[in-house]
């Protein structure tokens, strides 16, 4: 079993050490070329009545059942901080880049159809594959979205970057990353500011590349984008 696999093996037996009120409702959305995501939802607990808005996490790999489920400690987590979650099930075990990342805004405007969801801008966030995933989703269209959290991600398609509208980005790498994707973080940074996003971006220290994150440092974020 290599490391990346041990990884996300991992992250499962966390989701099986949840209780049992964080497991998520079931929607199924169909695209516009006739497949269907199916798309795990949690909502906020102690945050009021709804709606709350909305973040869509991108899980890492090939955002396949198995390892969405494997994330949804994140989703848990996200959702004490007053965010209605979506996770979407890539439809064909490929990672949401290209023609799949296409799907997403789609996924978004089924899921405000629901009247606990707000309308307007969304969250999106990812680990790994689906860090890299958020980040050239909102590179596609970045006035669709709030900001995006990815840790880690780093930017794979390049041509994809246009002006970013200030869109806030929150991004953290581990110093010891065994992809090496702490290395890409400068000329990451330097990209994504040329091209006008807001950026906070660091590395973790003594962290691998999956790693627990630092709600001190994540809450205020997430807090400011809905001020």
């Amino acid at each position: 079993m290599n490391l990346a696999h041990r990884l996300l093996t991992s992250l499962l037996l966390l989701v099986l050490l949840l209780p049992a009120e964080a497991l998520a409702n079931e929607q199924i959305v169909t695209l516009h070329d006739g497949s269907q995501v199916k798309v795990f939802l949690f909502y906020p607990k102690d945050h009021g009545e709804g709606p709350w808005p909305l973040c869509v996490l991108i899980s890492g790999g090939v955002a396949n059942e198995y390892i969405a489920r494997a994330q949804f400690w994140l989703g848990h987590e996200l959702a004490n901080q007053g965010w209605a979650i979506g996770v979407p099930v890539s439809p064909d075990d490929k990672a949401f880049f290209g023609d799949n990342a296409r799907a997403i805004p789609q996924v978004i405007t089924e899921l405000q159809k629901n009247q606990q969801i707000s309308p307007g801008k969304s969250l999106l966030v990812g680990v790994s594959n689906g860090g890299s995933s958020a980040i050239e989703i909102a590179a596609r269209d970045p006035e669709q979205f709030l900001g995006v959290v990815a840790v880690p991600g780093i930017l794979k398609n390049p041509d994809v970057l246009q002006d970013m509208k200030q869109l806030p980005m929150f991004i953290r790498i581990g110093e010891q990353d065994f992809l090496r994707w702490h290395q890409q973080l400068p000329a990451l940074r330097e990209q994504l500011i040329k091209a006008g996003a807001k950026v906070d971006a660091a590395l973790v220290p003594g962290a691998n590349h999956v790693f627990p994150l630092n709600w001190d440092e994540l809450t205020p974020w997430l807090d400011s984008l809905t001020k």
